[in-house]
């Protein structure tokens, strides 16, 4: 079973499918704003982190952290989704996702639609029955550059891998 899920790996990310990598605008839902976030591929899993609020606002400080120590840092340039692994062409699994708006680790599903933007699946439970699908824009890098939207330094994103508390 090991041997199928890197054969699968592989096979996203040699025939293209693999294409989670990018910017996107999140949805806004309740009290939690609508931003630009970012994912990436590191060491064959993804991650995203937040690049800055749609409405221009300041980033947030993280008040709700478990971890006094990281109460002072901000919601943007710091990675809060990880593992995200591909299992099909257009679908990933097995992530975690960390909300600055109430200091809870959800688990993550994402299914990529035809035109580049996401379901993205949030949950309490890892096959998702209790959480809520959100749809997340797939943006383009003119997009930021005509709106004055400005990605954070990427060795500093890496670094807040280190900060990642992971619960399993």
């Amino acid at each position: 079973m090991r041997y199928f899920y890197i054969v699968l790996g592989f096979l996203c990310g040699v025939l293209g499918a693999s294409t989670l990598e990018g910017v996107y605008e999140t949805q806004s839902f309740l009290y939690m704003k609508s931003s630009y976030v970012e994912f990436f591929k590191y060491k064959g899993k993804y991650y995203a982190y937040g690049i800055a609020n749609v409405d221009g606002s300041q980033a947030r400080r993280d008040v709700y952290n478990k971890n006094p120590a990281l109460r002072g840092r901000s919601d943007k340039g710091v990675v809060f989704l990880y593992d995200l692994t591909c299992v099909d062409k257009d679908t990933y699994k097995n992530g975690r996702a960390y909300n600055f708006y109430d200091g809870r680790t959800y688990y993550v599903q994402v299914r990529q639609k035809k035109n580049g933007d996401l379901k993205f699946l949030p949950s309490f439970d890892r096959r998702g029955f209790f959480g809520k699908t959100f749809i997340w824009k797939k943006l383009n890098n003119a997009y930021l550059t005509e709106h004055g939207i400005v990605k954070p330094d990427f060795s500093r994103v890496l670094e807040t891998l280190k900060e990642i508390q992971r619960e399993d």
